[in-house]
């Protein structure tokens, strides 16, 4: 009941900790960015997009009056703020400004540190991410897309090397990269390079984490999808939808968000199967 009561008098819709740094620290102590990140970290986690933006924007401008622009906190904040903003832009193609955070994290982290450290894995992951949906979304020139998909490959394999030296082959993070890989090869038309960067991350997920993990399934889903709309492999397909949506209902209920993905999936498979009879109880 003090807890409640002390939540609410500060501000009833902030988390009790990001309260008490408030109150201990002040807003504009490196203490309450710390806090803001996790906030915002976990908002993403439970799909509430806008609000995990706004804490990483808070974040990252705390730890810069704080530090100064040039410091690898900043730099987190920069790549945290970058894929939230991604994310949250995903279907509105607006990546300019998710763009210019992953490019102001990785200056920073290119400026501090040797040109082989594992921490410039991660915001150059993130820039890959963000210039394969440029690149997807530019059908004007085949020229400029090429380019852009090219240089995400070269961002992508440079994560991936970092963490195979650091972490080795049987690491979820490397499985990240893997899966990372096969959908800008989706992308790139090169199916069967996707297909084994796919079996890859499951095969390393599954053994970590077990077959019900929340990782597995977005790597199950990933190669649905290349299966059922470039490889036109629907049996596969159906099968690994149906899989993915089991572990999301069992883990997070029937209205978690990202089951739509996989229904949607169905609906393709469906349609592109004449099956009008699941057809419709799937839409």
């Amino acid at each position: 009941a003090t807890t409640e009561i002390y939540t609410l008098s500060l501000h009833d819709a902030l988390p009790i900790s990001v309260c008490l740094c408030q109150e201990e620290y002040s807003t504009s102590h490196a203490k309450y960015a710390d806090c803001m990140l996790d906030y915002g970290s976990y908002l993403l986690n439970i799909d509430s997009i806008g609000p995990s933006q706004k804490a990483y924007q808070t974040a990252l401008t705390v730890r810069a009056d704080y530090f100064g622009g040039n410091n690898l906190k900043v730099a987190v904040g920069h790549e945290d703020l970058a894929y939230s903003t991604y994310v949250l832009e995903y279907s509105s193609g607006r990546f300019q400004d998710a763009m210019s955070h992953a490019e102001s994290s990785l200056r920073i982290c290119e400026e501090l540190l040797p040109e082989d450290h594992l921490l410039l894995a991660s915001p150059k992951r993130v820039l890959a991410l963000i210039l394969e949906e440029i690149a997807i979304d530019n059908e004007q020139d085949p020229a400029v897309k090429s380019s852009l998909l090219e240089e995400a490959e070269k961002l992508h394999l440079f994560a991936l090397g970092m963490s195979l030296r650091v972490f080795g082959e049987t690491n979820v993070q490397t499985s990240k990269h893997y899966g990372n890989l096969g959908r800008l090869y989706q992308t790139m038309k090169r199916f069967q390079e996707a297909e084994n960067m796919h079996l890859k991350a499951i095969k390393i997920k599954e053994s970590l984490l077990g077959p019900d993990d929340y990782e597995v399934a977005l790597s199950v889903g990933h190669l649905a999808s290349l299966y059922n709309y470039d490889m036109k492999e629907y049996t596969k397909a159906e099968h690994l939808y149906f899989r993915s949506i089991e572990i999301g209902v069992k883990l997070f209920g029937p209205s978690y968000s990202g089951l739509e993905y996989d229904y949607r999936g169905l609906i393709q498979v469906y349609q592109a199967t004449n099956s009008s009879d699941k057809l419709s109880k799937y839409n």
